[in-house]
């Protein structure tokens, strides 16, 4: 990875002291400044200084009780108080079992990556998503990246949603040609 990370800046929310510094230890291995990483250990914590701060990188634990790192990528990716909610997510946690994924994923982050960790794979999760960022997602009830991640080649099947949109015209259309 070859990248100059001298400006940017990253808040990692993590509910140990420990894994903090071990992420801005692994960080500072990558060539970001150790002052352009901040540090927050619970959900309320994490979102005012996101507010506060202009991050270019967020690194979120699950924050166990329960579920509270999903609470905050949804209150970063929809609070009106979000300064950015396009800002790229990478959630952490101890499982990697698919339901959290799924979880995860539909709570709108960018990356997600199971610990224990090395710095290779942190790596690769900051690599992904500088040179492959998806595209964003916005509704009322989502504002993330498009969860439909890990295409190598283009789409070639069948467009379901498409065909079912002609499907609705032309059943319309020849409702309108009747009466």
């Amino acid at each position: 990875m070859a990248y100059n990370f001298k400006n940017v800046r990253i808040l990692i929310v993590e509910s140990s002291p420990e894994l903090y510094e071990l992420f801005r230890s692994v960080l500072k291995l990558f060539g970001v400044p150790e002052r352009n990483v901040e540090s927050a250990y619970s959900m309320e914590e994490g979102f005012e200084k996101f507010t506060k701060g202009n991050h270019d990188l967020v690194i979120i634990d699950w924050l166990q009780t329960p579920d509270r790192g999903i609470d905050l990528v949804r209150e970063i990716r929809m609070s009106g108080r979000s300064p950015n909610p396009f800002v790229p997510i990478i959630m952490t946690a101890g499982s990697g079992h698919e339901n959290r994924v799924k979880r995860a994923r539909d709570g709108g982050v960018s990356e997600y990556l199971v610990k224990p960790f090395t710095a290779k794979t942190l790596a690769k999760k900051i690599e992904r998503i500088v040179e492959n960022p998806r595209q964003f997602v916005v509704s009322e009830k989502y504002v993330g990246p498009d969860r439909r991640s890990g295409r190598l080649t283009a789409y070639s099947g069948p467009e379901r949603r498409q065909q079912a949109a002609q499907q609705a015209e032309s059943t319309i259309a020849g409702a309108l040609k009747e009466e």
